[in-house]
């Protein structure tokens, strides 16, 4: 793995993006695997970059990938995938693939395959039931735990669930808000203002996208921690 000399900015960002993403729904079936008659279901490239799509934008990231040089004598096809911050700031990796013929179909089925593994690995994304399925099945799966467990939820601001996506949001004018918010909160200076702020806040905050909600959590509970705030005692 590689990175810019800097991870200052991207590693807050991304910690607030991958704990705001829930997993990947397995919503395309695979005819060629079958248990008791029903085929199974796998998660695509596609359910991938949607299931993290707007909690990467929410934190100014965003993830390229793309095939570089083959190894001829190892038969691989290399795939790079770089997390990259809107402050310039970068994390990449790279995923061999192995190839068994050489055809711009094999490599074409190696690249997507790649890139689909590659980026759950980047983003810790595990596969999950599709909930539409389940629902008309009668089954029930558990959601990704690590999500419900993530302390940005009722204990914090009051809600919980992926609340708005980041599209909407920006369409209300959200993201100019989350600006001035974040500067806000760095500005405060004593605990009643801090109390007081968290307070005026909540029902503004309590819609927004949840990579949002966890990076305003952040920045409020850091500058509880400088002015000695008994963050329990918010409400």
């Amino acid at each position: 793995m590689r990175s810019s000399e800097s991870l200052a900015k991207i590693s807050p960002a991304l910690v607030a993006a991958v704990n705001a993403m829930e997993g990947v729904a397995k919503t395309t079936e695979n005819d060629g695997f079958k248990k008791n008659g029903k085929a199974s279901k796998y998660a695509t490239l596609a359910d991938c970059i949607e299931a993290s799509r707007d909690a990467l934008s929410a934190n100014g990231l965003c993830v390229i990938q793309g095939p570089g040089a083959t190894n001829t004598e190892a038969k691989t096809l290399c795939i790079t995938t770089r997390i990259i911050h809107e402050s310039g700031e970068w994390i990449e990796t790279d995923f061999d693939m192995p190839l068994t013929k050489w055809s711009p179909h094999e490599a074409g089925s190696a690249t997507t395959y790649g890139r689909r593994f590659a980026l759950m690995a980047m983003l810790g994304l595990a596969p999950v039931e599709d909930d539409d399925g389940n629902a008309a099945s009668g089954l029930k799966v558990e959601k990704n735990p690590t999500v419900n467990v993530h302390p940005e939820g009722p204990d914090w601001w009051g809600c919980d669930g992926p609340g708005l996506s980041a599209a909407k949001a920006k369409e209300a004018g959200a993201g100019v808000e989350m600006d001035d918010w974040i500067g806000e909160i760095r500005a405060l200076t004593t605990t009643a203002e801090w109390r007081a702020w968290c307070a005026s806040h909540n029902e503004k905050i309590k819609p927004l996208p949840k990579g949002w909600r966890v990076q305003l959590r952040d920045e409020a509970e850091m500058m509880a921690r400088e002015l000695g705030v008994d963050m329990n005692a918010k409400g």
